[in-house]
């Protein structure tokens, strides 16, 4: 039995008010062919197919196209969880017309956990799913007012391990003879490398689920929602797939699926099969003339999508014509510059009273600290950490309901 282990998809992304649909279907016509020439069994998708909570339509015509072409394969299933970005409600909506396509969608933890897990067997072998999607807080949680933030958050990480520990028990329960039993997740693991593309899933930041709590159980655990692939701490049977293409200028271009193979001795092997890169997000710092050469130095193949660039200017300041000249520069080579920056001298930081932050967009920040910076000058009567955790509380909320 092969099974492919993918994640992290966000279909309807908007980067610098740019679509990825185009790089999008590169990686769905290469994931097809994949599924084709490797005749792959069963294909898993560890959360955040879409962007956000509403997708664009082109983003959810994609979605439905992919799932079309792949049901003329005849011989690929489909497992699909819910992420942290996704609409667990619109996800689960056509969930009984694509069970019948062989597609299996759990959004939201259902309140009977026998429902998320799969059971397939296939030339042979035998695999089981716990199909965990991402797990809010309303899931592991309940509210105790007058809550310290680390009690809340000490009770939402142990919440998280209980759901991993009781789908562990109700497998084993029934597992059958030389079955695989794989897990699904989607959330921070202790040790894993963020980049700029990720977001906080659980306020505080919370990223203290190990491997050890996580991996008891479970052959193999397929996890998304950090975007470069890697395994967590030394357990190589417990991974991050990785996004399918770049998602912000700080990601690695290095995008990979991970097949793995349940063998003849009823034990598994697994391997990365590179993506091929459609677009190439490239950042180029330093002076305006060494930034002007390297864009020189580019060279883009006919056959390649227009590589988006980020620039960052380490001396002068940035002016209308800087600007264009450095666009048109780029056009000139067949490329795009999304952004022009201004990095700050540490001698300049000291001089203006500046921090390092100054020169962020208001686009670049996270909401949690949008808020921090406007209780540093805070003068109010209540207390700042107990300020912060209000807003967490309030952040949490709005994020969970805009995903229902």
């Amino acid at each position: 039995m092969k099974i492919l282990h993918t994640a992290d998809w966000h279909l309807g992304q908007n980067f610098h008010g740019r679509d990825r649909l185009d790089e999008q279907r590169v990686f769905i016509d290469f994931l097809l062919a994949t599924i084709e020439s490797r005749e792959i069994d069963l294909l898993i998708v560890a959360g955040d197919i879409f962007d956000t909570a509403n997708p664009p339509r082109a983003a959810e015509q994609l979605y439905y196209d992919f799932i079309t072409r792949l049901y003329a394969l005849e011989h690929c299933e489909v497992v699909i969880v819910g992420g942290n970005h996704d609409s667990a409600a619109q996800l689960e909506a056509p969930r009984g017309v694509l069970s019948h396509l062989r597609i299996h969608v759990v959004g939201a933890l259902p309140d009977d956990l026998s429902q998320a897990v799969l059971r397939f067997e296939c030339r042979g072998r035998r695999l089981c799913v716990a199909a965990l999607p991402f797990l809010r807080d309303r899931d592991v949680r309940r509210a105790v007012e007058g809550e310290s933030f680390d009690a809340m958050e000490a009770r939402t990480k142990a919440g998280i391990v209980k759901v991993y520990r009781d789908m562990a028990a109700l497998t084993a329960k029934d597992k059958k003879p030389d079955e695989i039993i794989l897990a699904t997740g989607h959330l921070t693991a202790v040790d894993g490398a963020l980049t700029d593309g990720e977001r906080s899933i659980h306020i505080g930041k919370l990223g203290s689920i190990g491997a050890g709590q996580l991996g008891p159980g479970f052959d193999y655990v397929a996890l998304g929602h950090l975007h470069h692939p890697q395994a967590v701490g030394n357990e190589e049977n417990i991974r991050y797939s990785g996004s399918p293409i770049p998602l912000s200028f700080s990601e690695s271009d290095k995008k990979e699926l991970r097949l793995l193979t349940i063998t003849e001795g009823h034990g598994f092997e697994h391997e990365a099969l590179a993506i091929p890169l459609a677009r190439r997000l490239l950042r180029f710092s330093g002076s305006l003339n060494e930034v002007l050469k390297a864009i020189d130095e580019l060279s883009v193949a006919d056959d390649e999508l227009c590589p988006w660039i980020e620039v960052t200017l380490t001396e002068g300041e940035i002016s209308p014509a800087i600007n264009d000249q450095v666009r048109v520069a780029a056009a000139g080579k067949k490329a795009e510059v999304l952004k022009v920056g201004r990095q700050i001298s540490a001698v300049r930081l000291d001089e203006e009273g500046l921090d390092s932050e100054s020169s962020k967009a208001i686009h670049e920040w996270e909401p949690q600290a949008v808020f921090e910076k406007r209780v540093e000058t805070y003068q109010g009567d209540v207390d700042a950490d107990k300020l912060k955790e209000c807003f967490n509380h309030v952040l949490t909320a709005v994020q969970e309901e805009q995903a229902r």
